[in-house]
């Protein structure tokens, strides 16, 4: 025994030594991705000083997003070209997932101040804005339904995380003109805002111009009540609706379990 405690390691004191639980090298054991060296005829394990270096490229590899499955298939096969293959191929997902936490931070970013902006904001109190030109990644609603926009609205989320769309947070509906004029508020978009236009045949534009602006406050089944305000303002102003009606959901369900204190803006184009 004092031959082998010379030469080799306890499991508690390998797993000191490399700083990890000695839970992990028997799960390494158990899974056959690092077995010790020696097994006496009691069943204690026993680890070389060579072996330090095989956890050491377990644990770089681990960091680096590999499998443990990943891991022992290099080590059936190990050699510096498919050691720089699979670092490669790490390398390109890190990228890819800086790329997501990019993504979900502009996100966020953009809720966080779009929110706090809102809770300043004066509601039900029309007024007209010039508004540069925006651009937008839309999904067509086929037949305007709370239930049609709910399928639309997970299949929009779908589409834009798969593609890893750019855009804001808040959700967005678009009404053609016509609809509004009517009265009969059938959503024809569900939408949200790019950062920076894009090749897609999804991507909508936004005209700059002037737009008749008013915070609703309270749930879509009400926002009639608020197109109403907003018609009447247009005529008293003198004002004519030219385009397509905007809405976009300042404070909903994420954040308000009440319907009755969402924030939605409606912005309905004009000319003078």
């Amino acid at each position: 025994m004092s031959d082998m405690s010379g030469q080799y390691f306890t499991t508690n004191e390998f797993a000191k030594m490399c700083g990890v639980t000695k839970h992990t090298l028997f799960y390494y054991d158990e899974i056959g991705l690092l077995k010790p060296e020696v097994v006496n005829s009691k069943g204690y394990r026993y680890y070389s000083f060579r072996q330090s270096y095989l956890l050491d490229i377990i644990n770089v590899l681990k960091k680096a997003g590999s499998s443990l499955q990943e891991i022992r298939e290099f080590f059936q096969n190990q050699n510096t070209s498919h050691l720089i293959t699979l670092l490669k191929q790490k390398q390109t997902e890190l990228e890819l997932e800086m790329f997501r936490i990019q993504r979900m931070q502009g996100i966020l970013g953009s809720a966080i101040k779009m929110t706090e902006s809102t809770l300043e904001a004066s509601q039900n109190v029309p007024c007209v804005e010039e508004c540069d030109v925006e651009y937008f990644i839309a999904t067509p609603l086929e037949v305007g339904d709370e239930k049609d926009y709910s399928v639309k609205l997970s299949e929009h989320r779908g589409y834009c995380e798969e593609r890893s769309i750019q855009h804001e947070f808040p959700i967005w509906s678009i009404l053609n003109k016509e609809s509004f004029e009517s009265g009969d508020i059938s959503w024809a978009y569900v939408a949200n805002k790019l950062k920076v236009p894009i090749i897609d045949e999804k991507m909508i534009k936004k005209p700059k111009g002037l737009y008749a602006i008013m915070n609703h406050k309270g749930s879509y089944d009400t926002i009639s009540e608020t197109c109403f305000v907003i018609q009447n303002y247009i005529k008293r102003e003198g004002m004519k609706i030219c385009g397509d009606v905007y809405t976009v959901d300042l404070i909903n369900y994420f954040s308000e379990a009440n319907p009755d204190s969402y924030i939605i803006r409606v912005s309905v184009q004009v000319m003078v």
